[in-house]
């Protein structure tokens, strides 16, 4: 099959999409994004663009923890959007493979514990959990062959904090504001913090084999607390941090991480980029 471009990537003006689009263009890759403004479905159709793209990469989504719980006509948009992308996708005469970007952090909870693999039953503990599981049931329903990649919480620079997602971003601008750090809950709950760049390779590597699993978690496999979380951010800015301590905001679940070895095994991937390394550098990077 012919085709002008290897890879299209739906969401590439943002954080992780636009991360994704350079890195897989920087591998060699023919690569073309789009983004709300320039829209992938056209009158319930692929885009031209798009149309006989042998990948798609499905970066896209408004919806964040706060407002899956806020908003629920929101989520319902995001899904019927998503429904109609993924059967326009199907309905292609040869279609393209979808590679979602979904959560690590939010399809896992109890009775299972962390570190949570991918043969754990979903079992998500808010409504962003569950728009993010829908995503995904949504895609094996359409029938085309897909890779769900469940990520942890990524950080890296250009990551801007929208809608009370992503952490270090919102502490950092608090910081170059002068404001002080908000830290909801006593700060003993811990995340799995993954780079941008390690990321970006674990898709790369998703794109590159046909044969990649349904599902696959994407972290650093190892829990890093809110405390020990600012420490880090205190080292990397190298002032006293200021911090108002508030009640936990009730949509955050408990303390996950993610087992990454099927990444590894399947893939040939592992996490790269050290956590205090990753946020000096999101630090430095983030003041140009």
């Amino acid at each position: 099959m012919s085709t002008v471009y290897d890879v299209a990537v739906v969401g590439s003006g943002g954080f992780l999409g636009s991360a994704i689009l350079s890195g897989l263009a920087s591998r060699g890759a023919r690569v073309t994004g789009f983004t709300r403004q320039d829209p992938v479905l056209v009158d319930d159709a692929l885009a031209p663009r798009a149309a006989d793209v042998p990948v798609i990469v499905w970066a896209a989504g408004g919806i964040t923890p706060t407002v899956a719980a806020e908003d629920p006509r929101a989520v319902e948009a995001e899904l019927d959007a998503f429904r109609a992308f993924a059967t326009a996708a199907a309905a292609r005469p040869a279609p393209p493979r979808i590679v979602l970007l979904s959560s690590g952090g939010a399809v896992y909870g109890r009775p299972a514990v962390p570190p949570y693999a991918e043969s754990d039953a979903p079992a998500p503990p808010n409504a962003y959990g569950a728009y993010k599981l829908a995503q995904e049931r949504i895609l094996v329903d359409a029938g085309p062959a897909s890779t769900a990649v469940r990520i942890a919480n990524a950080y890296g620079p250009g990551q801007r904090g929208a809608h009370g997602q992503g952490v270090l971003a919102i502490w950092m601008r608090a910081v170059r504001a002068g404001e002080a750090i908000t830290l909801h809950g006593d700060g003993a709950v811990a995340r799995d913090y993954v780079h941008a760049d390690d990321v970006v390779d674990a898709v790369a590597r998703i794109v590159a084999r046909p044969d990649a699993p349904p599902v696959v978690n994407v972290g650093s496999g190892v829990p890093t607390s809110l405390s020990e979380l600012l420490a880090l951010l205190d080292q990397a800015v190298g002032d006293a941090l200021r911090i108002e301590r508030l009640q936990s905001r009730g949509v955050d679940p408990d303390s996950t991480w993610l087992d990454v070895a099927l990444a590894r095994d399947a893939l040939g991937w592992e996490p790269r980029v050290p956590l205090a390394e990753g946020i000096a550098d999101m630090w430095e990077r983030q003041a140009r």
